[in-house]
């Protein structure tokens, strides 16, 4: 029973509803065509009959109030004489009923029109359509004309109907068969690959076929759902690890802190179990502020930035940081350039990217913060990134220091990547030589109060 479900499921497809559909439109198509083609041929051929005997009556009334009775006699024995075909028929009678002139037999008793048989001398009867009109002195007239060639073409242009009609619904069952079929097959496929994936094949995709059809349009479209979702998978993955990883020491040694606090309640260690607590806090705050930025939720609030303000308010607060590693904190920051976005969020992505440079920076070495229309730098002289982890260190807990020992959770870059994609910011990690080289470029809506940059302000 599901072999033969499954061998008609074509007949399921809405390819195979479409033909069908198309094959009724076909016919009634065909049906309406077969009527034009009637009334063209056919009854244009009938009509002109009828036009024929009403000629011929008119004609031959029109002699009896000339001549009386034997007028009509007259001019009926010489049509009958000069119709080579036998198809014209004509009757006289007289008011008793009996024929005075005329190739017909009998006569319909009513007058008007009549379609009757008439027999011919050879025995065949064809058929006739009769005109019967009563003469004044008593009497009838019947003029005919054999519609032997009119119902024979109509019998050709019925057959010929019938045999066009078959042919389209054989042709068109046959095409949804084929479509129908096909479509079911292709679907099938899609069907099976979306099921292994439901499974847990996630690496599976759809097969793309070269004719460049829905179903190839459909299938790309999933396929690149399908590794938007495994990317997600994958971070999600690599988050959950990481998340293990980078809590597990500082939950160790918060277990430690409170361990000696119970055996030795001491301010100091108070202090530093309190300590342990906070930087956990920070690192779960750090991570659902990265989760917010990242759902659009705070695309809402947006408002016009005066990110020149924003850079120079950044650079202010950092400087002292610099001094304290004898660095020297530069800004070159360009007047009356603003954006749509988020000032709070703005200012935390170009803070970490300055508390970054200026903590991996060199030793009395240099940092700078340049904001220019197009784009916004933060660069260093530390020993920068290695190519081969500018694409990494975005991800969240990752950090060059492996055995973290260096302070920090890995979540600052994250941040500020999930900021540059909230406000359409680009950024890369370019390489300073010797530093690194942070380029944020700003989307095309920023705005700038003049070409010229602003003269730079040193920052010691």
């Amino acid at each position: 029973m599901a072999e033969a479900s499954s061998r008609w499921a074509f007949a399921r497809t809405t390819a195979f509803r479409v033909t069908l559909l198309h094959l009724m439109l076909t016919l009634a198509g065909t049906a309406l065509a077969g009527g034009v083609a009637w009334w063209l041929t056919a009854g244009f051929a009938g009509r002109q009959a009828v036009q024929e005997v009403e000629r011929g009556m008119g004609v031959l009334l029109q002699s009896g109030a000339l001549s009386g009775a034997r007028g009509i006699a007259l001019s009926i024995e010489a049509r009958l004489a000069a119709d080579l075909t036998g198809t014209e028929h004509y009757l006289l009678a007289a008011p008793d009923g009996q024929r005075v002139a005329g190739n017909l037999a009998s006569m319909p008793r009513q007058a008007g029109w009549h379609e009757v048989r008439v027999r011919q001398t050879e025995g065949t009867e064809v058929p006739v359509l009769l005109l019967v009109a009563p003469l004044p002195g008593g009497g009838a007239l019947v003029v005919g004309r054999d519609l032997s060639a009119v119902r024979a073409l109509e019998q050709r242009l019925l057959s010929g109907a019938l045999w066009v009609g078959l042919a389209v619904l054989v042709l068109g069952l046959a095409g949804g068969l084929v479509i129908g079929r096909g479509v079911a097959k292709r679907a099938a496929r899609m069907e099976a690959a979306l099921a292994e994936i439901q499974a847990g094949a996630l690496e599976r995709r759809l097969l793309v076929g070269g004719a460049g059809d829905e179903f190839d349009r459909l299938a790309l479209r999933i396929n690149a759902t399908l590794d938007r979702l495994q990317a997600l998978m994958t971070a999600l993955r690599e988050v959950t690890d990481d998340i293990a990883h980078d809590l597990r020491t500082p939950l160790t040694r918060l277990r430690q802190r409170l361990e000696a606090v119970a055996l030795d309640p001491k301010p100091e260690a108070i202090a530093a179990a309190e300590k342990e607590v906070d930087a956990l806090l920070d690192m779960f705050a750090a991570l659902l502020r990265i989760a917010q930025v990242e759902s659009g939720a705070r695309r809402a609030g947006f408002t016009r930035v005066d990110l020149s303000a924003v850079a120079q308010s950044v650079a202010e607060v950092y400087a002292s940081a610099a001094e304290e590693r004898s660095q020297v904190l530069e800004s070159d920051i360009a007047p009356g350039v603003t954006m749509n976005g988020d000032p709070a969020l703005l200012t935390q992505m170009l803070a970490n990217l300055l508390e970054n440079a200026i903590r991996h920076g060199r030793l009395g070495g240099r940092v700078r913060l340049v904001l220019g229309p197009a784009e916004a730098c933060v660069s260093d002289d530390g020993p920068g990134i290695p190519a081969s982890e500018r694409e990494a260190v975005f991800r969240r807990f990752h950090r060059l220091d492996a055995a973290r020992s260096t302070p920090g959770s890995g979540l600052g870059l994250a941040l500020v990547r999930a900021v540059a994609g909230l406000h359409g910011i680009r950024i890369s990690l370019e390489d300073a030589a010797p530093g690194l080289l942070v380029r944020l470029a700003l989307p095309s809506a920023v705005k700038a109060d003049g070409a010229a940059l602003a003269g730079g302000s040193r920052r010691p």
